[in-house]
């Protein structure tokens, strides 16, 4: 005759093993919460090079030529569609993002986790022969650039740094003068 065992519970032993196991996997899962600086900073940061390289795509997309304007008055990033016919370069409408599908403008004041970090350039991020501008346009081949008047005068962007500040922390958005590459450092 075969006697067979059935098992009315579990053991102290198996019980520690389970909730020490659960712990390794819940401190591998849980993301790194030492400092939300960072975290809003880096947000920011992105946020920011996602408007400049959106622009720079729309105008090599469409063949026009699209603008970013940021500015470190009111802490706001908008893209737009460039009013060529305007003297100076106007904005003939605001584009909308291409997921949230609102308006591209970015407010620092306004969002809920970048809430806090700063844009702080003492001077306009962009600067051009003619001197600093709050706004950078994308040529239909996304080399960025700024018309002064309507006789069609371009120049060519010399330094494109948007620095962003939030506590101790900081975070720098470039645009590479003659390519438009936008990285963040």
């Amino acid at each position: 005759m075969v006697t067979r065992f059935r098992s009315h519970g579990v053991t102290l032993v198996e019980i520690l093993v389970v909730v020490a196991i659960l712990g390794v996997v819940a401190v591998a899962a849980i993301p790194d919460l030492r400092s939300g600086d960072d975290y809003r900073l880096e947000l920011a940061a992105q946020e920011i090079a996602q408007a400049l390289r959106f622009a720079r795509s729309e105008s090599i997309r469409t063949g026009e030529v699209h603008g970013v304007q940021i500015s470190e008055n009111t802490q706001r990033t908008m893209v737009y569609k460039a009013d060529m016919a305007a003297s100076p370069v106007g904005k003939e409408y605001t584009l909308y993002h291409p997921v949230s599908r609102q308006p591209f403008d970015f407010d620092l004041d306004e969002h809920p986790l970048a809430n806090g970090v700063r844009i702080t350039n003492t001077q306009s991020p962009f600067l051009f022969a003619t001197g600093r501008r709050k706004n950078l346009l994308f040529s239909a081949s996304g080399n960025p650039y700024w018309i002064v008047n309507s006789s069609g005068t371009t120049y060519q962007l010399e330094d494109g740094t948007i620095q962003l500040g939030y506590g101790n922390g900081s975070r720098t958005v470039a645009v590479a003068p003659i390519t438009g590459r936008v990285t963040v450092q």
